[in-house]
């Protein structure tokens, strides 16, 4: 995991006001390619118990909208810490917090979120569970000849939900099948094996063509 991504973890976690944030980790860490999960999960644990954890949400938000509006100034963060009566010694944890999460807010082109992705990238608003229940994504206007690497990318668009803009559904594809819809030529992705990823980039830049050829 990147900073990006453990920041919109612990994010997530604090939002949530959780008193045992064990199984809300176990789900939250599934979404993310990782080897050792269980320590993951212990590290993230203790950096959200020696870090914001000690912020109430209004002080956290407080501070995550002065760096939106001033940028991340590591001595006024430390000012306001020293104000809201931190301890010293969870300092270090909310600044790489803090770190992570703007990093997250930087604007990076939908191409980008994964940059080993060779394949067909579609951007969509619909929900991934449906899409991994039915087996495919579509209706799209495209060339299959264009398709050189067998896999396909779903990239939300979704501004809210359980998958929001930075998760992508990874898949190989099984089939193009083309689908006459209302007199109009376009293309069902049939997919296998899918995994669901969450980039922890949240200000995905989409282009007005919803398909991506990345070879």
């Amino acid at each position: 995991m990147n900073p990006k991504q453990i920041a919109i973890v612990l994010h997530q976690i604090h939002l949530e006001k959780l008193n045992d944030i064990e199984m809300s980790l176990n789900k939250k860490l599934s979404f993310f390619k990782l080897d050792n999960k269980l320590v993951k999960l212990e590290e993230i644990k203790e950096l959200f118990e020696n870090g914001i954890k000690h912020l109430n949400q209004v002080q956290l938000s407080n501070i995550i909208n002065g760096i939106n509006s001033k940028g991340l100034n590591e001595n006024e963060i430390e000012k306001k810490l020293k104000f809201y009566e931190i301890d010293n010694d969870y300092f270090q944890n909310i600044l790489d917090f803090l770190k992570g999460y703007t990093l997250s807010m930087e604007e990076v082109d939908v191409s980008e979120i994964d940059e080993n992705f060779k394949g067909i990238q579609v951007a969509s608003r619909d929900d991934f569970n449906m899409l991994i229940n039915q087996g495919y994504t579509g209706d799209w206007v495209l060339n299959p000849n264009s398709i050189v690497n067998n896999l396909v990318q779903v990239a939300s668009m979704n501004e809210n939900g359980n998958f929001p803009r930075g998760n992508y559904l990874k898949a190989e594809i099984v089939e193009v099948r083309e689908v006459n819809i209302e007199g109009q030529i376009r293309f069902r992705i049939f997919f296998r094996d899918p995994v669901i990823v969450d980039s922890g980039n949240r200000n995905i830049k989409f282009n007005t063509n919803p398909v991506k050829y990345i070879n």
